[in-house]
């Protein structure tokens, strides 16, 4: 049923761009142009994992190795204030026309048709701040799947380049079929240490002290059936981690040094924001 209904709105575009003149369209594309800010929310799903050395063994402790990595499963809700500023290239060129083949109920071929639907690429930079006031945090490590962090606030920031794939609709009406873009994101999450796992070792490792990780990371950003207006964007989008690097402030219990990263933290987040033209 979803893929009827992609196909029928695919197949109704060109009818809905046949409502205005190329004017109209050009107009559409220089009411773009400038600045926006709004909201934005997102669901990100990381995970971290760490190693550190320490002083020998502790009897009947196996747990603890000369050198130990462990790692965390983290989740956050973070909600962001964006501003962007779109069409910084300037207004690009108007590209107008597609071909679409007609079929009948039994998929015969039944020609194909020329339809002035406009559509053009375009080039916006932005940045967000985003802060996170619940989550959880598991440890990778336990045999529990209580979390070992109930909450904690998490604050960062993001800057970023987006291309996006314009298809005007209407005179006031445009959809970003997809969009693409790459930028840096710095993550503060500061977790409390109040989970309800249970373990002799939770205490080991400090955790109920609480502690912090810092997460810098340069990912990719895919959009999907974004929708704009005269004066509002919705941009629906998932980022996925490409480059990083971690610390924390976690210090567990008889070792030597500090904790270190062992390789690099993985990170993916959903999301949706709402910017409007000022």
């Amino acid at each position: 049923m979803k893929t009827l209904k992609m196909l029928i709105l695919l197949a109704t575009l060109p009818v809905l761009a046949l409502a205005q003149t190329k004017e109209q369209a050009l107009q559409n594309v220089k009411d773009r142009k400038g600045w926006y800010i709004g909201p934005g929310i997102y669901y990100a799903d990381l995970t971290t994992q760490w190693k550190y050395n320490q002083t020998p063994p502790a009897t009947g402790v196996p747990f603890f190795d000369a050198s130990q990595g462990f790692g965390h499963d983290e989740s956050r809700t973070l909600i962001t204030i964006g501003i962007e500023r779109k069409s910084i290239f300037g207004t690009p060129a108007l590209r107008d026309g597609i071909f679409v083949n007609h079929y009948d109920y039994s998929g015969n071929y039944r020609g194909t048709e020329y339809a002035p639907s406009f559509n053009f690429v375009d080039f916006d930079l932005g940045a967000d701040v985003l802060i996170g006031p619940s989550g959880k945090t598991y440890a990778h490590w336990l045999d529990t799947d209580e979390p070992i962090s109930s909450g904690g606030l998490t604050a960062g920031a993001s800057a970023y380049i987006r291309m996006s794939w314009q298809l005007i609709l209407s005179p006031k009406l445009r959809l970003t079929p997809f969009s693409v873009a790459i930028g840096g994101q710095y993550l503060h999450i500061k977790n409390n240490g109040n989970g309800s796992a249970q373990s002799p070792l939770l205490k080991d490792f400090n955790y109920d002290q609480g502690w912090n990780e810092n997460l810098s990371t340069l990912y990719l950003s895919v959009g999907i059936l974004g929708i704009e207006t005269g004066s509002l964007s919705i941009t629906p989008e998932v980022r996925i981690l490409t480059l990083s690097a971690a610390s924390t402030s976690l210090k567990p219990a008889r070792i030597i040094g500090g904790v270190q990263s062992e390789s690099n933290p993985t990170f993916i987040t959903f999301g949706v924001k709402v910017l409007k033209k000022f």
